[in-house]
Order: structure tokens, then sequence, then C-alpha cells
């Protein structure tokens, strides 16, 4: 019974840890976002996260996912912005009013997400500065 306690005290330690390291590294990289996957319920789904951009890749890592890596992948020369839209009096409760929702599409992936002017601003950026699929060949 012991070594049972034991144990999961050990892998409870090593979850915070692995909290802690992810939220206090991550937060100082990127752009904080609000994020849910498509399709999803109207107003549900929401998740906070954070985007960091690459030179190849967006990724996008929740706050409160204690994954390695990041819970999306979005490569650069394939993902397009597929619309956008003002937030809904049903996701008021969750998102700030002052947000704005980009919807973005990556081959069969879909994410809406939920950003300030800045964040939007280097998103579009980091898009358009992206080179063409013929010079990449």
């Amino acid at each position: 019974m012991t070594f049972v306690v034991s144990f999961l005290v050990v892998v409870g330690i090593c979850a915070m840890a692995s909290a802690a390291w992810r939220f206090l590294t991550l937060r100082t990289k990127g752009f904080p976002v609000v994020v849910r996957s498509l399709p999803g319920e109207e107003g549900r789904h929401w998740r906070y996260g954070v985007v960091v951009y690459s030179p190849n890749a967006l990724r996008v890592y929740k706050l409160r996912s204690l994954l390695p890596r990041a819970d999306f992948h979005l490569k650069r020369l394939s993902t397009e912005i597929a619309g956008r839209r003002q937030v809904k009096a049903v996701e008021r409760h969750i998102l700030e009013s002052s947000l704005h929702i980009v919807e973005l599409q990556c081959n069969k992936k879909s994410l809406e997400l939920a950003l300030d002017s800045q964040a939007d601003t280097a998103l579009v950026a980091w898009l358009e500065s992206r080179p063409s699929e013929r010079r990449v060949r």
C-alpha cells in the first residue's frame, strides 16, 4: 500500500513540475490565445493557450495540457486564413469583447483562434512573409 501511495505522490509531483515548466517557458515565447478545433458546438470547447511561431510552423500549446509537444501544429506553407468574425453573444462568458475570431485551415484541420489586434497582426505578417511554394521546391 505504501508503494502505491509513494508512486502516486511521485507521479503527482512530476505532473505538477511538467505543468509549471510548460507554463513558465511558453508564456514568454509567444502570444496568448484562446483556441478551439472545428467543427465545434457554438460557444463551446474554447481553451486558453499560447501561439508560438517558428520559420516553418505555427504551434499552439494549451495551458492545461501536460503534453511535452504542441497540441496543434500547422505548417506555414499549408496554412490559410479561412475567415474572420466577431465574438458571438454566447461566447462572451469566456472571451473578452476586444478579441476577434480568426479561422485557420491547414490541410484538413480547422481551428478558430481568438486573438487581440497585436496577435492578429503577427499572424498575418507571419503568413504573408512565407516563401512561395515554387521557391521552396
